[in-house]
């Protein structure tokens, strides 16, 4: 990827200096590394033994997944739809690309699972209706996204 101006298909955000961006980006990977801890410890606590096959089969059936469906569609889909747009537009479109992607991951195992229910109280509402509300909030974050990049990018054009 180049610099944002150099070659025009592709830019990226710029490095921030600020201390704030710093700060927030180091409280997000403590954030992250602690989550994981958490998963780790609730994985060999509370999972029975007998289950940490299926677990693990789980597990790298979606390291597969990964690799051989999202990752090349996300690349195809960032190359052919990407360079299209207007440039404040980009950062929010990969967001939610990326978001699109984890969602579909979860639209699988939910509608997967909701087909074969025993109790059907343990999830008591409508997949569909909360993927398309997820799907929606998706959308909405997009948009709310670009709004703000181009609104900080006529800012920032004013000043200048």
């Amino acid at each position: 990827m180049s610099a944002p101006g150099r070659s025009g298909r592709y830019d990226t955000v710029p490095r921030s200096g600020s201390r704030g961006v710093a700060v927030g980006r180091a409280l997000l990977a403590l954030g992250g590394v602690a989550m994981i801890a958490w998963g780790a410890y609730v994985a060999v606590t509370r999972v029975p033994s007998s289950q940490w096959p299926s677990a693990l089969v789980w597990l790298a059936g979606g390291i597969v997944l990964h690799d051989a469906v999202l990752a090349p569609v996300a690349i195809v889909v960032g190359a052919l739809v990407l360079p299209r747009v207007p440039a404040p537009w980009r950062p929010a479109l990969r967001g939610g690309m990326l978001a699109l992607g984890v969602l579909a991951i979860f639209a699988v195992a939910l509608l997967a699972g909701s087909a074969h229910r025993r109790n059907a109280s343990v999830v008591p509402q409508d997949p569909l209706a909360a993927l398309a509300v997820a799907l929606g909030v998706l959308v909405v974050g997009v948009l709310l996204g670009a709004w703000w990049a181009v609104a900080a990018r006529r800012r920032s054009a004013l000043r200048d």
